[in-house]
């Protein structure tokens, strides 16, 4: 999955992925991997949009 401008640090992409460790969310332009907490939010808010896009 990708999330567009959805990084806190740096404004960049986040984009879910998977390696010997299991899956994670990092994002593009600095690095940076999201915790577990971080991850549950911004699928909760990904999921309340696909909702709210689905009832319009």
């Amino acid at each position: 999955m990708l999330w567009l401008k959805a990084c806190r640090r740096c404004k960049g992409d986040l984009a879910e992925d998977r390696d010997i460790d299991g899956r994670y969310v990092a994002c593009f332009q600095c690095g940076r991997r999201l915790n577990e907490v971080e991850e549950q939010l911004i699928r909760r808010v990904t999921a309340k949009e696909r909702v709210a896009s689905l009832a319009r």
